[in-house]
């Protein structure tokens, strides 16, 4: 069914509710943004806001931020970076409230998606009202992130992978082609919206897919290879270490409190751990990734997704998985990467129940949601007393960090359980016997 069709005064009216709580929430977000509220660090909300405001006059000039420890994104992210820049020329507004204005707008986005996503259940199941459990998740986990989401363009990538996972058009055949050209656009901006490849379908649609994610990314891209320093990205990602914030950097941040000689320090933008053997682990990191993503190949290799088989529940679980994997082996754990999260929180909760093709993964969205909302604690409170070698705060991100890998190894049993094993034991009736069965029995 198309929006227009879904439209109806009804479906706006219950819709009323979680629109208001949106737009309570982003306007005191926002006063804190604008630093009418105090805050407990306004400069954790424009630290980076500052880079993007320099790297985009750099942009201007036709050149990628050569020698800049800092620029570590792939060189699409300069079309998001760039992008208030050409709006204020028009409008006159400074960088900063432009780039508000489109991180708001990229939020507003995603939650007009994720209430359309739950007018969609509402008719695949026949339900009388809508259940706005999903749009409501979302509201309250950006809530929880805190102000500083829009001083990240973090937030845009995940509206550009929503579209990719969401919008649904006339005909199956665009459907897939726009899904397809947003994952791919979004992969050339921050990499990871690659992962909701995993759950595309077997068959003519997941193949339109793929081509178009191709064309949406591989297009952009052979423009921007043109501008000088376009692939300096590389070299300074290759040098990273562990960032203390990291899942592989929390052992390290305990045994200093045990004699293990470790230095923090401020490297490629972030603060890292540097000691004995962290550099083997922080490559050890990309081994893990990759082990994970070959897991997921294996998992997608075992499952039925066939387009008889395949619903939009297996989309997003597993790409729900495979941004989990990737954040938990990654060597850098920044709190804007939960905004990925907190997009497929959302759409997993707003899908219809297990019964009719939704979900698997309540549970460890629930799980999710709870350790967003402790995030905040985190980053920006107790991120001074980190740097600084807490004991209180190391722990604190030990919690934090236990309860990641605990949603994601929770996620990835119960991905298999249902799409693998469940499978397995049901065996298939062959087509032969189908026929056989539909024959009616001969009279006496």
């Amino acid at each position: 069914m198309t929006l227009r069709a879904m439209l109806t005064f009804p479906r706006l009216r219950s819709a009323a509710l979680p629109a208001a709580v949106w737009a309570w929430t982003r306007g005191v977000l926002l006063l804190y943004v604008y630093n009418v509220l105090p805050y407990i660090s306004h400069g954790d909300i424009t630290g980076d806001l500052k880079l993007y405001n320099r790297w985009s006059t750099i942009f201007s000039t036709g050149h990628f931020p050569q020698g800049d420890r800092s620029w570590q994104y792939p060189p699409g992210a300069a079309l998001v970076i760039e992008f208030p820049r050409l709006v204020r020329s028009v409008t006159g507004l400074s960088y900063y409230s432009t780039f508000y204005a489109m991180a708001l707008a990229s939020d507003l986005i995603i939650f007009l998606l994720v209430v359309y996503r739950c007018w969609r259940t509402q008719t695949e199941t026949g339900g009388e009202k809508a259940d706005y459990t999903g749009a409501y998740a979302y509201v309250a986990a950006i809530f929880m992130l805190g102000p500083f989401i829009f001083g990240r363009y973090d937030i845009t990538v995940t509206m550009i992978a929503s579209v990719g996972l969401v919008v649904t058009l006339r005909t199956a055949a665009s459907t897939w082609r726009l899904r397809g050209a947003a994952i791919g656009l979004g992969t050339i901006v921050k990499l990871w919206p690659m992962a909701l490849l995993l759950g595309l379908p077997r068959g003519r649609d997941g193949r339109r897919a793929v081509v178009w994610t191709v064309l949406g990314g591989g297009v952009p891209m052979l423009l921007l290879l043109i501008m000088p320093g376009s692939l300096s990205f590389l070299q300074q990602q290759g040098g990273r270490g562990l960032e203390i914030e990291s899942v592989l950097a929390t052992p390290f941040l305990l045994a200093r409190h045990f004699g293990y000689h470790a230095v923090i320090r401020n490297r490629y933008g972030s603060w890292e751990i540097i000691g004995p053997g962290i550099s083997a682990i922080a490559a050890f990191c990309e081994l893990l990734t990759l082990l994970g993503f070959c897991w997921l190949l294996w998992w997608r290799r075992r499952a039925k997704l066939t387009p008889g088989r395949w619903t939009e529940g297996v989309y997003y679980d597993a790409a729900l998985v495979a941004v989990m994997i990737s954040i938990i082996t990654s060597r850098v754990l920044s709190p804007q990467y939960l905004v990925w999260v907190c997009g497929l929180i959302a759409l997993c909760l707003a899908i219809a129940p297990l019964k009719h093709g939704g979900t698997v993964l309540a549970g460890p969205c629930w799980l999710l949601l709870g350790t967003i909302s402790v995030t905040q604690l985190e980053f920006p409170l107790l991120f001074p007393a980190l740097v600084h070698g807490s004991t209180k705060a190391a722990l604190f991100v030990t919690c934090r960090n236990g309860l990641l890998v605990g949603a994601t190894i929770w996620a990835a049993f119960l991905l298999w359980k249902r799409y693998v094993v469940v499978e397995r034991r049901v065996p298939e009736i062959p087509e032969a016997e189908e026929e056989a069965d539909r024959e009616p029995e001969p009279c006496v």
